[in-house]
C-alpha cells in the first residue's frame, strides 16, 4: 500500500469516527430521534430537525423554562392543548408529542416538519429581477389560505396572528402554525407586526385576547373578522407586491393609519410588474379590508361558489372550446410520449372516454354563467359538470 492511500484511508477513518461522535439522540416519552441540524434559533428556543427510527423528518424545538415566567408556561401548555384539539383537522401542523423535563428544565415539542412557509416562497416570487403579478400563483395560495382559515373556524378557532410566516407548506398543501406567539416552531423573526394586524386588535387590545373591547360607540369582540382582514393583507401583498400600509415605515404611524377608519387604502388597476388586475380581486380586497370588521364577508363566503375571484366562468362558447381542444391535445401528446410509463398506463379509458366527450360539447353563457348544451354526447348521464376556471386549471 502506498503512503497516499494509507494517508487516505486513515483520513476516512478519522471522519468516519468524527461523525460518530457528532450523532446526537433526542428521546422524548422513550421515544429516540436523532437530532440532524439546528434550522432556527431565538433567546432561550431552538429549532431543530429530527428524524425518528423510522426514518421520517419532524421539527423539534427546545424551550428552556429557566428563562421563562409562569404566563409563559402557561401559554405553551395552551398552545399545546389547542393542537391537540386540532390534532384530525388536516389543513393545521400536526403535534406529534410533547414532553417537559422537570430536571433539565426543558420543554420539547415534536411537530409536522414542512418544506417551506409562504413567506418565503412569496419572497422569491416578487423578489425577482423582473416580478410580475400571477393570477394563477395567487388564486391557488389564496384557495389553500381559505381552506387552512376555514378548517380551524368550523371548530371555533380564531388564529388571531395570520401572516405569511404562518403558513407552511406540507407535502404540497398549506398548513397553519403558531396559534399563539409564545410557541414558534417554525420561524425565528420578531412577531407583532402590524402589516396583518386588523384594525380592532391594533385599536382596543392585544389580538389573542378573547375580552369583550369598548370602541366605536359599540361592545366589540376579536374573532374570524380578524382573520379575514389578515387574509386581506395577504392578498394584498400577493397583487400589489407590498403590504397594504407600506407607505408608512414607523410602527406607530403605521397602527395609528391602520386604526383610523378615514384612512382610505388604495386599489391601484395594476399589480407587480404593471399587468392588470382582474375586478374579481380589487373586490375581494375590499370586501376583506373594510374597517368594519362586522361588514366583512365570512369565510364561507369567500369560499362559495358565488365568490368572483375563485370561481370565474367567462368564457365565450368559442374560447371555451378551444381551451378544452387544446387541453385534451396536450393531454394525449403526454400519453404517447410516456406510453411505457406505468402512471400513465393506469389510468382508466372511462377518464379518457369522458374527456373526449368534452371536446364535443358547445359551452354557451346563459341563467347564472355555468350551463352548456351537451350536443355530440351520448346521452344526458354522459354532460360533463360545470367547469369553473381556478389557477389556470381546469377542474371538472
Amino acid at each position: 500500500m502506498s503512503v497516499l492511500q494509507m494517508a487516505t484511508k486513515a483520513a476516512g477513518a478519522a471522519t468516519t469516527s468524527s461523525q460518530r461522535k457528532r450523532k446526537v439522540h433526542i428521546t422524548i416519552n422513550s421515544n429516540a430521534y436523532q437530532r440532524l441540524e439546528c434550522i432556527g434559533r431565538g433567546g432561550s428556543c431552538r429549532v431543530y430537525r429530527v428524524m425518528s427510527e423510522n426514518f421520517k423528518i419532524w421539527a423539534l424545538k427546545k424551550v428552556s423554562l429557566a428563562d421563562v415566567d409562569e404566563q409563559a408556561v402557561r401559554g405553551f401548555k395552551g398552545e399545546i392543548d389547542l393542537l391537540r384539539k386540532l390534532s384530525k383537522v388536516d389543513r393545521v401542523v400536526q403535534l406529534r408529542d410533547w414532553e417537559v423535563n422537570e430536571a433539565k428544565q426543558t420543554l420539547s415539542v415534536l411537530m409536522e416538519f414542512g418544506e417551506v412557509d409562504l413567506d418565503t416562497i412569496l419572497k422569491r416570487h416578487i423578489h425577482t429581477e423582473h416580478p410580475t403579478f400571477d393570477a394563477g400563483f395567487t388564486l391557488f395560495h389564496w384557495k389553500e389560505m381559505l381552506e387552512c382559515v376555514a378548517a380551524v373556524h368550523q371548530h371555533d378557532v380564531v388564529h388571531s396572528d395570520l401572516k405569511p410566516a404562518n403558513f407552511l407548506l406540507v407535502k404540497g398543501s398549506l398548513k397553519l402554525i403558531d396559534f399563539d406567539d409564545t410557541i414558534n416552531v417554525h420561524r425565528d423573526h420578531q412577531v407583532g407586526t402590524p402589516d396583518f394586524m386588523a384594525p380592532e386588535a391594533l385599536s382596543f387590545a392585544r389580538a389573542d385576547t378573547a375580552e369583550p373591547i369598548s370602541g366605536a360607540g359599540k361592545l366589540v369582540k376579536l374573532g374570524k373578522p380578524s382573520d379575514i382582514w389578515s387574509l386581506g393583507c395577504i392578498l394584498y401583498l400577493m397583487v400589489y407586491g407590498e403590504p397594504s400600509f407600506a407607505q408608512c415605515r414607523d410602527y406607530l404611524q403605521k397602527a395609528m393609519l391602520i386604526t383610523n377608519p378615514r384612512h382610505v387604502i388604495t386599489y391601484p388597476s395594476t399589480g407587480i410588474g404593471g399587468v392588470s388586475v382582474p375586478p374579481g380581486f380589487i373586490k375581494t380586497l375590499k370586501a376583506c379590508l373594510t374597517w368594519d370588521q362586522f361588514q366583512r364577508p365570512d369565510i364561507e363566503t369567500l369560499l362559495s361558489e358565488s365568490s368572483q375571484l375563485l370561481y370565474i366562468l367567462v368564457w365565450k362558447p368559442r374560447e371555451m372550446s378551444l381551451l378544452v381542444k387544446s387541453t385534451w391535445g396536450r393531454f394525449c401528446k403526454a400519453l404517447l410520449d410516456n406510453a411505457e410509463n406505468p402512471v400513465f398506463q393506469e389510468i382508466p379509458t372511462s377518464f379518457v372516454g369522458r374527456r373526449f366527450s368534452l371536446t364535443k360539447s358547445t359551452w354557451s353563457a346563459q341563467g347564472d354563467g355555468r350551463t352548456q348544451s351537451t350536443a355530440g354526447l351520448a346521452s344526458e348521464a354522459e354532460a360533463p359538470a360545470p367547469i369553473y376556471c381556478f389557477s389556470g386549471i381546469l377542474h371538472v
